[in-house]
């Protein structure tokens, strides 16, 4: 190899190896958010239902219902920034793995492709992936509950993110049509 390919070379591991830091911080960043804006949710609706109980029974005073109506624009609000804020992270990692995958195919390093061996695991015809030492094999089921192109193999953050800010959504809209229920 000449000199400029090695520099090139160099180069572009230095940027695949940023991007794989990259790709792991955006994930931990996910993961992290998800849990401090299920945290969030889980106090605020237990915020609702502890002040419901402490007044059940009484008559409702205006700065009550002002309460429970701050804490469901609270919780509504924390939701909608979790949706947004989880699809930008989401963007963002998408462009990452695009770009690590067009370094592995610069590189060509055959079997060391970390991002793009996963399309390994949707391909029908593929059941098995070996080690490009050929000394270990892993299997995949191909059918059933537990496929990789199935319900637990396509489980991602990204399905979390969006599902449980929903989820959260119609619990607090829910409470929030049973407290004006009441009401009237």
């Amino acid at each position: 190899m000449e000199e400029a390919d090695i520099k090139t070379s160099r180069e572009s591991t230095k940027k695949y190896l940023a991007i794989i830091a990259l790709i792991d911080g955006i994930g931990n960043r996910l993961k992290w958010s998800e849990i401090v804006f299920i945290v969030m949710n889980l106090f605020i609706i237990f915020s609702i239902m502890g002040f419901l109980s402490i007044n059940a029974g009484q008559p409702w005073n205006l700065i009550f219902m002002l309460f429970l109506l701050f804490t469901h624009a609270i919780g509504i609000s924390i939701n909608a920034y979790w949706t947004a804020s989880s699809t930008r992270s989401q963007l963002k990692l998408k462009l990452r793995y695009f770009q690590a995958r067009y370094l592995e195919r610069k590189l060509n390093c055959k079997g060391e492709n970390i991002i793009s061996d996963e399309s390994l695991f949707f391909n029908p015809a593929i059941r098995k992936v070996e080690s490009p030492d050929g000394k270990e094999t892993a299997f995949y089921p191909m059918t059933g509950f537990l496929r990789m192109d199935g319900f637990i193999g396509a489980a991602k953050p990204r399905v979390l993110s969006l599902l449980m800010p929903f989820l959260f959504f119609i619990i607090y809209l829910s409470s929030f049509a049973n407290i004006v229920f009441m009401l009237f």
